[in-house]
């Protein structure tokens, strides 16, 4: 099935680029005191230094009592013969020739409802922003580029997330909660 991923590559890269001009469904925004499933993207590819400051992210909300999903794409297809049980990576054959989700860490992610969702890497050619999109949030939060279906758009400062927590919540806790 390698050959299959190989040349459908270009589709799945020009679907996984239209994502940004899809429509998505929200879930009620309780408000940033009632939140407590946050999703995280990331490219751990491209930033694959970001791995260790985004594990302390993900530990500094979960001691603010908060569940965290942290998954990142890697680009490649998955190793055979290797586990990655609790690596949260996301790999090619998570998805279809199509591009759509069909197993792993994709799928799961997908099928999970947050209260906030982070992408914080809007690689082109990767399908963050199509898992964003496909993904039942009450608030969208992207890092950098256009707003397009993200609720918010605020840019970390370098790798230091944990600072960018800090800077986020005032912002989250402005937003009124919807009825």
């Amino acid at each position: 099935m390698d050959w299959l991923y190989r040349l459908t590559t270009n589709y799945r890269m020009r679907k996984w680029n239209k994502a940004k001009q899809r429509e998505v469904e929200h879930l009620p925004w309780k408000g940033w005191s009632q939140s407590r499933r946050i999703g995280i993207l990331f490219d751990a590819h491209a930033h694959r230094d970001d791995l260790e400051p985004l594990r302390a992210l993900v530990a500094h909300w979960k001691a603010e009592q908060r569940a965290v999903s942290l998954c990142g794409w890697t680009g490649q297809m998955r190793p055979k013969n290797v586990l990655y049980n609790g690596r949260q990576l996301i790999f090619t054959d998570d998805f279809t020739w199509q591009g759509q989700p069909e197993s792993g860490n994709a799928l799961e992610f997908i099928q999970t409802e947050f209260d906030v969702l982070i992408c914080f890497h809007r690689t082109a050619g990767s399908p963050l922003d199509e898992l964003a999109a496909h993904t039942l949030a009450g608030l969208r939060i992207c890092a950098s580029g256009d707003q397009d279906f993200y609720d918010l758009c605020m840019q970390p400062d370098g790798s230091n997330y944990i600072d960018y927590a800090h800077n986020l919540s005032p912002w989250l806790v402005k937003i009124a909660p919807t009825s």
